[in-house]
Order: structure tokens, then C-alpha cells, then sequence
């Protein structure tokens, strides 16, 4: 593979001991993105919106000259014990262009300047960086585009991180359904790119995510040994209705507002049904939203399957880590505690921008005001918790 010292993940470190100029990562910096996809057999060019989304990564890493100036051993000790937010996402304006709807919701502006802003108003040191669903899964039934969507929205990501070692790591997408592109494009971002983890939606064009089609790529990621990490995240419900896929939500009102906590129900179930998560014990799952509506349907679904609810509760407490995106901490997460969640598999997530920002502050002060955790846990919840789980998979450790 032709992959330049700026997508090295060995050289990562060397990257910032010595400086590049601007001009010349804008120079190579498109002919390093097309020509290690080429290298993959990706054809970026098919995306007719690839000029738009080059210059935006381009600018992005315009600002890894100033990161030159930076470096993780220069954190200060507020840094080091500051909140770190395990689901927030990104939304370039090219992806806002390709998705302007989300759940039902308009997708919300974005930029790096107001995500930097956010999480020094929550007091936050370092987030792990996603796109949200659909993520890859925009050109429904295209293999050409969704392969080629997902290796952009990958460089996209690591260029942030790139430019902000010190602030920002993130989850790869992968182009779910095509098992064999999906576990090229995992191993790229995992070992050239240096994601930290991956993020796969709830469903992939109607299919959930112990669906037999997709053992192939989850014994890939575990095969790679040690601890691999999946971000699952809600995304729309699908029927297939005469060979369409048509969205599920029998409701009124959005399918973000509602669905998506149901999406993670079903997928867990899924999951665990299919003993996906018994059989490849590597693979860690974060969950987000304190898992949704799934705590209310875990002894009615387990019970009916005996053979299997110990062992999945054991899994549930130790490979599951639980997030608490949303107004999750007034009384929700009594729900997932009752089934003795140890608290150490807590995390924090804001869910910015798609949570509402009138909602931050409040969600955060449910947290830090709950008296079903110690001030410990809390502090736990927030920050040695998610060390925990990603270790050196976090560059700023």
C-alpha cells in the first residue's frame, strides 16, 4: 500500500516531532487519500462530492501544523481528569449536504470550532469522535458508493483527530453489508488510520447485527486478537416490502425521538439470541443512551431462552460498556442498574450536536447530582472509566 508518513499509524508520533508545512500537506494530502483507496481498489472518484469533502479535510489538516506545536506530554493535570466523551459526532458539511435529515430531525450544523467550544463548556478534555447513522449506509443497495462513502468518512474523521491528537480519537465506520470491504476497511482504519474503535448502526439495510451474513466480519475483528471495540449505535428501522425498504416507525413522531431507543432493544437481542457476543469474546460493545429501551426487555426476552441468561448478564457486566448519552441519569439508568451493571461499566457521552443543546447542561448536572452513584463513581463514570476500556487505544494517554 503507497501510504505516506501523514496516514502512518507507526509514524503517527513522528508526524508531530517533525513539523509539515500547510502547503505541503495541502499539496499531497488528496493524492495520499486517493491513492491509498486505489490501493484498496476504491474508486473515491464515483462520489461526486469528493472536491468538496477533500478541501474540508485539507482544511482540517491545515491544522495539524499548529498540533506540531502541541504535544500529550504537555496536558496539564486538569486535562488529564477531565471528562472524556465517548459519543459525539461529527457532521463536516458535506455529510450534512448527503444527510440533511437524521431520524426524522433536521441533522444539525456543525463544525470543529463549536465542538471545541462545546466541550469546554462541559468541561471536557477529549471526546471520541463518530459519524452518526446512517453513517456509510446513504446510497442503499450500491456497494461502489457505500465501500468508497465509508473510506472518506474515515479520512475525514483522522484528519480531526490528526490536527487535535490531544482532544480527539474516533470510531471507523465500515460498509456493512459487504462483509469482505467492510473488513478491509476495518483494518485500514484500525491499523493505518488509528481508530480507536468502530462504530456499526443498530441495522444495515434491515438487517441486524447477528444476522448470519455478518459472522464473517465479526470474526475478522475478533480475530485480530486483543480488545476490539464496537460503538453500536440506534439507527431507522426497515421493513423490505416488495424488494424496497420502506421505515418502520408506526408512530407520529420522529423515528430519532423514539425508534432509535427501541433499534438498540432490538439489536442487543440480536445479538445476544444469536450468541454473537458469547462466541467472539475479543469484541467489547459500547451502547449508548444507558441501552435504550433494552433493560426493559431483558428478563422477558432471556428468560424464554434459560441456556443462555447467565452468561449473557456476565457479558452485560463485563464486554458491555454503557454510555450516558441523553437524559439518561434522571431516572433511566435505575433501570439498567437494577440488573447489578457494575458501575465501572459506565461511561460519559453528550450525544453532541444531535442531542439538543438546551439539554446539556442538564443531563451533565443529573450525573453529577445522581445519589445512585458515589462521588467516586461519578468520577469514575467520567474519566477512569473509559481509560479503562480503551487504553493506549486513546493517543493522548
Amino acid at each position: 500500500m503507497k501510504t505516506s508518513v501523514l496516514f502512518s499509524f507507526a509514524t503517527f508520533s513522528l508526524f508531530f516531532v517533525k513539523p509539515v508545512t500547510a502547503q505541503e500537506t495541502t499539496d499531497t494530502i488528496a493524492t495520499n487519500i486517493i491513492d491509498n483507496a486505489d490501493a484498496d481498489h476504491i474508486d473515491l472518484t464515483v462520489l461526486d462530492f469528493l472536491p468538496a469533502a477533500l478541501e474540508e479535510i485539507t482544511t482540517a489538516y491545515d491544522n495539524s501544523t499548529q498540533a506540531t506545536k502541541r504535544s500529550t506530554s504537555s496536558l496539564t493535570s486538569r486535562q488529564a481528569t477531565s471528562l472524556i466523551d465517548v459519543h459525539t459526532h461529527v457532521v463536516p458539511s458535506w455529510y450534512k449536504a448527503l444527510v440533511p435529515v437524521t431520524g426524522g430531525n433536521p441533522t444539525p450544523d456543525w463544525s470543529l470550532s463549536s465542538q471545541l467550544s462545546f466541550m469546554t463548556s462541559q468541561g471536557t478534555g477529549h471526546a471520541v469522535l463518530s459519524f452518526s447513522a446512517p453513517g456509510p449506509n446513504v446510497f442503499k443497495g450500491n456497494k461502489v458508493l457505500t465501500v468508497a462513502l465509508s473510506r472518506l468518512m474515515n479520512e475525514q474523521s483522522a484528519a480531526y483527530v490528526r490536527a487535535f491528537p490531544d482532544k480527539f480519537d474516533f470510531y471507523a465506520v465500515v460498509p456493512l453489508p459487504y462483509t469482505s470491504e467492510a473488513i478491509t476497511e476495518a483494518n485500514y482504519a484500525l491499523d493505518t488510520l488509528g481508530a480507536a474503535g468502530i462504530i456499526l448502526t443498530s441495522n444495515v439495510e434491515g438487517m441486524y447485527l447477528g444476522n448470519p451474513q455478518f459472522k464473517q466480519f465479526f470474526n475478522a475483528i475478533n480475530n485480530r486478537g486483543g480488545r476490539q471495540i464496537m460503538f453500536v449505535h440506534p439507527s431507522t428501522p426497515y421493513l423490505r416490502c416488495d424488494g424496497n425498504l420502506v421505515e418502520a416507525n408506526p408512530t407520529t413522531y420522529p423515528t430519532g425521538n423514539i425508534e432509535f431507543y427501541f433499534e438498540t432493544a432490538r439489536t442487543i437481542a440480536d445479538l445476544t439470541l444469536t450468541q454473537t457476543i458469547h462466541n467472539y469474546t475479543n469484541i467489547h460493545y459500547v451502547i449508548p443512551h444507558a441501552g435504550g429501551a433494552f433493560p426493559s426487555a431483558v428478563d422477558r426476552l432471556l428468560k424464554s431462552f434459560p441456556a443462555i441468561y447467565a452468561s449473557s448478564l456476565q457479558i452485560y457486566s463485563s464486554r458491555f460498556w454503557w454510555d450516558s448519552a441523553g437524559p439518561t441519569y434522571f431516572h433511566q439508568i435505575s433501570g439498567l442498574l437494577g440488573y447489578n451493571i457494575p458501575k465501572s461499566q459506565l461511561l460519559f457521552g453528550t450525544d453532541f450536536p444531535y442531542a439538543p443543546i438546551f439539554t446539556q447542561t442538564g443531563s451533565l448536572a443529573a450525573i453529577q447530582n445522581s445519589p445512585l452513584l458515589t462521588a467516586a463513581e461519578k468520577l469514575a463514570l467520567f474519566t477512569t472509566n473509559a481509560k479503562n476500556l480503551f487504553g493506549s487505544k486513546l493517543h493522548f494517554l
